[in-house]
C-alpha cells in the first residue's frame, strides 16, 4: 500500500531488529504471512516523529525486483517497505523494469533497510547507504527466490502446459492436494499460488482437495477440447508425471485400466470424477464441496439434490429487517441427523453450514433402527418457540440406477468407468430438476424440546416446563424407531416459486470487480491510501463461493476480486468464509499494519435488486478500526453491530480479520474459514491433530476413525485437518453430557484401523488443559477472546507470546486393541449403554498378538499379509462412498530418506501449554453470557511412547522397504 496516514500508524519495530541483525551481512527470511515472526524483538526508543503532510521531505528510490521465474517480473506486484518510512507512491516502470518508490525522507537514518515481499517468494531484506542530496536516494536490486512449494507448483504447471498446450484448449482445470499437506515440513499452499501466477488457469478453476498434513502432494491438470478430456498427473511431489492421456468418461476399458494402474491410491477416482463433473457442467459449488469430500459420486450429487429440495419446500424462516437495517435474521435453524458412510452427509454439512463443531450434526450408525446411509434427517428448529419440523429424505440408489440403465443402456454397477457416466447423468438431472431425484420419506411437525434433546443430545442440565429433568442426554442421531414412535403430525410444505433472472459468469465476475474497486475508492477517500495489487497487508474477505445469488453459486465473484486485487486464498489475502447458501452476499476489506493491533476495515453487502452495495458506517465513517482498541470498547461494539456490520455476521468477520492480522499458518486459516469464525474453542483441534499424527502415525492399510463425545468448535478443526468426515464414514458424532466426559475433558474415541488385519487400536483422547493466557489487560469478553486467539495462533506457530503462561495439554488413555465386532459397536454408539467412552473402558486389555491369535482360532480366515490389496480397477468399491463398508483411508509413513511431501506441524503437542478460556459465544451449549469466562489450570509431563514399540519398529522397516522398492516416499490412502 502507498500513502498510509502518517499521523495514525506507528513505526514497525521489526525493521529495526533486522537492521541490528543484518549489520554483518544480508539476511533472508520466510514470508511473514506464511509462518515466520521474529520471536525476540530488540527493545528500542526510536519513535516516528509526528508529521503533517506539509512537513514531508520526499525522495526517490529505484528498486529492481528480479523473480526466480522471469515471467513473474512485472506480473507480481511486490510489497516494498523502507525502515519506518512513509511510502507515498510506488510505480512500475515497464521500460526499465523497476519500481520508482517515493518515500518520506525526513530525519532519514544513516542506513535504509529495504524489504521486498511477494506471495510464494521468500521475503528479502537489504541494507543500503542513501545518496544524501541526490535526486535518486538509492538504487537497489533484489533477486527473489521462491519457496520450495512454489517451485514445485510452478515446475509441474509448466510441464503440464508443455504437454497439454493450455493455450489451445477450450478450458483448463487444475486439481491438487497441496495446501494443508506438508512439503518438507511446511504447508504447501505456495504451490497453488504458483499455479495462479503461471497465468493460464483461471482462479476459480483451481481445486484444492482436502487432505491431511501427512498426505502426499498430487497434481492433476485437465484440458477440455470439445467432448474430450486429456490429463497429466503428478504424484508424491514429483515433477515427473505418473500419467498422461485421456481422462474422459468416453475412454475405453483398456484406457481406464491403464489410467487407474498408473496411479497410487484413491486419487485416481478423485481426479477422474471431478474432471468429468466439471466437463458435464456441474455447479462450481458442487465442485467445491466435492473437493472437500474428496470426489464426486452419487452421494455427493444426491446430497446436493436433497438440500435443494429441502430449501424449496422447507426454506428458512426469516424476520423482516428490524429497523430497516441489516439483512433479515434467521428465525429457524437447521440441524442434521445423519448415518455416517453416505456421502450425502458431507453435502448437508457443507451447503447448510451445519458443521459438527457448530453442533449442527449428530450421526452414529443407526441402521439397526431402520435408517440407511442414504437417509438424512433435518430438524428445522425454532429455538424461541421450542418447536420444529422433522424432515427425513433420501435418494433411492437402486431406483435411480435402474432409470439410468433404462435411458442409457449402461449398468452403473459394472465398474468405475460406468459410474463416471452415471455421475454425468446425475448432473444433467440436477441442472434441470434436482428435487425429482430425491424422496421425502417422512415430513413431521410439532417436534418438542424433549424430543429434540433426545436426537441431538445436550451437554448441560436440562429442564422441561421449568422443572429439572436430567443432567444431560446422549445424542441418538437418526434413531428411526424412536422418531416413528412419536406419532408426530404431518408437516406442511411451503412452495417457493420466485423466479430469478439467470446471471452470466461475466455479470457475477463484475460484482467482484465492482466491490474491489469500491473498496479501493473508499480507502483512498478516507485514509489517502492507494491499494496496490498483491499487497500482503490487504485482505478481501467474502462469503462469495458459498452464498447463492438468485439461486446461483457465486464462485466466479472471487475471480473479479482476484482480477483487481491479485489476492488468493493461498497468500491469505482473498478469503472465503463458509456460510449457508441463503445468506446475503457480502464483502469485508481490511488493512493491517506491521507490529500494530490496528486493523482498518470496510464492509459492503451486495443488493441484487438495485445492483449496488450497502456500505457500513460508524459515526459517518466508512472505514473503521476493528482491532483490539475497538474490541475493548463495549459501546463501540454495540454501535458497530447496529450500523457498520448489521447483518448478524460481525463476530464471524471481525474474528477472522483479527486472526489474519496475527499471521496464522495456512492450515489454521483454512480451518477458521470452514468453521466460519475464530474462537478459542476451535484451537484444541490443532493440538489434538498434531498429537494424534505424532503418537499414532499410520502404517500401510491403516486409517483413522473418530467418534466424538464432547462436541464443540474443535471438532471442525479435527474434521478438516485429519481429513475425516461423516460422508467418508470416518467421523461419528455421539454427543455426551459433561458428567459422562469428565466435565468435557474426554473428547472422544480414536480408532487406528487396519483394514487387512481387521483389527484396530482404540484410545480415548483427552484435552486435559486449555493452558493459561493472561488477558487481564482487557475489560470486554471480545478483547479477552481475541487475546486468547492470538496466543493460540502463536503457540501453534511456535512463536513467543508473553501472555502465554502455560500451554494446552493433550493426552490419551484406555488404549485397547479391538476386533471388527467391537469397532462396529463403537460406531453404533456402544449398544444399550450408548456411551462409547464407558464401552471402551469396559473392554479387556489384550495384546495385538493375542487378539490376532484369537481371531485365527475363531475364523481360520484371517490374513497377516501387509501386501497391497488386490483391487479390481473396474470395481465400484474405490469410488462409491455410499457403500455400507467402512469408507476409511489408509496412510503410510514416509521413507525417512525421501524428500517427499511429509511433514509435521510446528506445535509441540507434548508440552505443557495457560488459563483463561472464554467459551465460544456462538456455541449452542454455552450457558454463559458474553462476558463470562472459564479458567483451566494445567500441568503435564511429556507423552509416553507407544508400548507396542517392537511392532512399530517392524512396521517402519516394512514401510521403508516397500517405499524403496516402489521408489516413492510413502504410499497413499485408499479413501472411499
Amino acid at each position: 500500500m502507498g500513502g498510509k496516514n502518517i499521523n495514525k500508524h506507528l513505526i514497525s519495530l521489526l525493521f529495526f531488529c533486522i537492521l541490528v541483525l543484518l549489520m554483518a551481512g544480508g539476511v533472508y527470511a520466510e514470508d511473514i504471512g506464511n509462518s515466520d515472526v521474529f520471536e525476540n524483538p530488540i527493545s528500542t526508543d526510536i519513535q516516528q516523529d509526528d508529521l503533517s503532510e506539509d512537513d514531508l521531505d520526499i525522495s526517490n528510490l529505484n528498486v529492481k525486483v528480479n523473480y526466480q521465474y522471469a515471467d513473474d517480473n512485472g506480473k507480481i506486484n511486490p510489497t516494498i517497505k523502507v525502515n519506518d518510512k512513509h511510502i507515498i507512491s510506488k510505480e512500475f516502470n515497464s521500460s526499465y523494469q523497476n519500481y520508482n518508490v517515493i518515500i518520506n525522507s525526513t530525519n532519514i537514518a544513516d542506513k535504509l533497510n529495504i524489504s521486498i515481499s511477494a506471495p510464494g517468494y521468500l521475503t528479502q531484506y537489504k541494507i543500503v547507504t542513501p545518496n544524501m542530496g541526490k535526486s535518486i536516494l538509492a538504487n537497489v536490486t533484489f533477486n527473489m527466490e521462491s519457496s520450495e512449494s512454489y517451485k514445485l507448483g510452478r515446475d509441474v504447471t509448466a510441464e503440464a502446459d508443455k504437454l497439454l498446450d493450455f493455450k489451445n484448449a477450450d478450458d483448463v482445470l487444475a486439481i491438487t492436494t497441496a495446501g494443508v499437506a506438508k512439503y518438507n515440513s511446511k504447508t504447501s499452499e505456495d504451490a497453488m499460488e504458483a499455479m495462479v501466477n503461471y497465468g493460464k488457469i483461471s482462479y476459480s478453476n483451481i481445486l484444492m482437495l482436502r487432505q491431511s498434513a501427512i498426505d502426499p502432494i498430487d497434481f492433476a491438470f485437465i484440458v477440455k477440447k470439445g467432448n474430450e478430456l486429456k490429463a497429466i498427473i503428478f504424484q508424491n511431489a514429483s515433477t515427473k508425471y505418473s500419467y498422461l492421456g485421456t481422462i474422459s468418461e468416453n475412454m475405453t476399458k483398456a484406457q481406464w485400466n491403464k489410467y487407474y494402474k498408473s496411479l497410487v491410491g484413491e486419487n485416481s477416482w478423485a481426479f477422474a470424477s471431478l474432471a468429468n463433473g466439471w466437463a458435464a457442467g456441474v455447479s462450481r459449488e458442487i465442485l467445491q464441496e466435492a473437493a472437500f469430500h474428496g470426489h464426486i459420486c452419487e452421494g455427493t450429487l444426491g446430497g446436493y439434490s436433497i438440500i435443494q429440495a429441502l430449501l424449496k419446500y422447507y426454506p428458512p424462516e426469516q424476520e423482516n429487517n428490524p429497523g430497516g437495517i441489516g439483512s433479515p435474521a434467521d428465525i429457524t435453524a437447521y440441524k442434521v441427523l445423519g448415518v455416517p458412510g453416505g456421502s450425502d452427509d458431507d453435502a448437508a454439512l457443507f451447503f447448510l453450514d451445519d458443521t459438527i463443531g457448530k453442533t449442527g450434526y449428530a450421526g452414529m450408525n443407526t441402521t439397526n433402527t431402520g435408517a440407511t446411509e442414504n437417509m438424512i434427517g433435518f430438524i428445522k428448529w425454532n429455538s424461541k418457540q421450542k418447536t420444529g419440523d422433522l424432515i427425513i429424505m433420501s435418494f433411492n440408489s437402486t431406483k435411480l440406477k435402474k432409470l439410468f440403465k433404462k435411458e442409457t443402456k449402461i449398468n452403473a454397477d459394472a465398474g468405475s468407468l460406468e459410474e463416471l457416466k452415471y455421475c454425468s447423468w446425475w448432473i444433467n438431472k440436477i441442472n434441470n430438476n434436482p428435487e425429482k431425484l430425491v424422496d421425502f420419506l417422512y415430513e413431521f411437525t410439532g417436534l418438542n424440546q424433549e424430543q429434540y434433546n433426545y436426537l441431538m443430545g445436550t451437554t448441560e442440565n436440562i429442564t422441561y416446563d421449568g422443572e429439572p429433568a436430567e443432567y444431560g442426554l446422549d445424542g441418538h442421531g437418526l434413531d428411526l424407531n424412536y422418531i416413528l414412535s412419536l406419532n408426530l403430525p404431518t408437516a406442511k410444505r411451503t412452495i417457493n416459486s420466485v423466479a430469478h433472472a439467470k446471471l452470466t459468469d461475466a455479470e457475477l465476475k463484475q460484482i467482484g470487480i465492482d466491490a474491489a474497486n469500491k473498496a479501493k475508492k473508499i480507502f483512498n477517500e478516507e485514509l489517502g491510501v492507494e491499494i496496490d495489487r498483491d499487497d500482503i497487508d490487504f485482505l478481501a474477505l467474502t462469503d462469495a463461493g458459498y452464498a447463492f445469488l438468485n439461486g446461483q453459486d457465486t464462485v466466479v465473484v472471487r475471480d473479479g476480486l482476484h482480477e483487481v486485487l491479485g489476492g488468493t486464498l493461498y497468500s491469505q489475502n482473498l478469503l472465503s468464509l463458509h456460510q449457508a447458501v441463503w445468506k446475503p452476499l457480502w464483502f469485508a476489506f481490511a488493512i493491517r499494519y506491521p507490529d500494530s493491533d490496528l486493523v482498518d476495515m470496510i464492509y459492503l453487502r451486495y443488493n441484487p435488486d438495485t445492483k449496488d452495495f450497502f456500505v457500513g458506517t460508524l459515526d459517518g465513517n466508512r472505514v473503521v478500526d476493528i482491532g483490539f482498541e475497538t474490541l475493548n470498547n463495549s459501546d463501540k461494539l454495540k454501535a458497530i453491530a447496529k450500523s457498520f456490520v448489521p447483518d448478524g455476521n460481525w463476530f464471524n468477520i471481525q474474528s477472522i480479520v483479527n486472526a489474519w492480522n496475527e499471521h496464522p499458518l495456512f492450515d489454521q486459516m483454512a480451518t477458521f474459514l470452514y468453521h466460519a469464525h475464530v474462537c478459542p474453542g476451535v484451537q484444541p483441534g490443532f493440538f489434538i491433530t498434531d498429537y494424534i499424527q505424532e503418537k499414532y502415525p499410520l502404517g500401510e492399510n491403516e486409517s483413522y476413525t473418530y467418534i466424538a463425545s464432547s462436541i464443540y468448535c474443535k471438532d471442525d478443526s479435527l474434521t478438516y485437518l485429519l481429513d475425516l468426515s461423516p460422508g467418508l464414514g470416518t467421523f461419528y458424532v455421539q454427543k455426551l453430557p459433561k458428567n459422562e466426559t469428565e466435565n468435557g475433558i474426554s473428547q472422544g474415541v480414536l480408532v487406528v484401523w487396519d483394514k487387512n488385519l481387521k483389527i484396530g487400536k482404540a484410545v480415548i483422547v483427552n484435552f486435559d488443559d486449555w493452558g493459561t493466557i493472561d488477558t487481564s489487560m482487557y475489560v470486554t469478553s471480545e478483547a479477552k477472546r481475541a487475546s486468547q486467539i492470538k496466543a493460540y495462533i502463536d503457540i501453534y506457530g511456535n512463536r513467543n507470546n508473553p501472555n502465554v503462561k502455560s500451554k494446552p495439554i493433550v493426552s490419551t488413555v484406555n488404549e485397547k486393541w479391538i476386533t471388527e465386532e467391537q469397532f462396529n459397536m463403537l460406531k453404533q454408539g456402544a449398544g444399550d449403554d450408548f456411551n462409547v467412552l464407558s464401552y471402551l473402558k469396559s473392554l479387556d486389555d489384550v495384546t495385538k498378538e493375542d487378539l490376532l491369535k484369537s481371531i485365527n482360532q475363531n475364523s481360520n480366515s484371517n490374513s497377516n499379509s501387509n501386501s497391497k490389496p488386490n483391487i479390481n480397477p473396474n470395481s465400484n468399491s474405490n469410488s462409491n462412498s455410499n457403500s455400507s463398508s467402512n469408507a476409511i483411508a489408509s496412510h503410510t509413513n514416509s521413507n525417512p530418506s525421501s524428500s517427499g511431501s511429509v511433514g509435521t506441524s510446528g506445535a509441540v503437542v507434548s508440552s505443557a501449554y495457560v488459563g483463561e478460556f472464554t467459551k465460544d459465544a456462538e456455541s449452542e451449549d454455552s450457558q454463559n453470557g458474553p462476558d463470562d469466562a472459564k479458567s483451566y489450570e494445567v500441568s503435564k509431563s511429556p507423552a509416553a511412547k507407544s508400548a507396542d514399540s517392537n511392532s512399530l519398529i517392524y512396521a517402519l522397516i516394512g514401510v521403508l522397504a516397500i517405499g524403496i522398492l516402489l521408489g516413492v516416499g510413502y504410499m497413499k490412502r485408499d479413501k472411499k
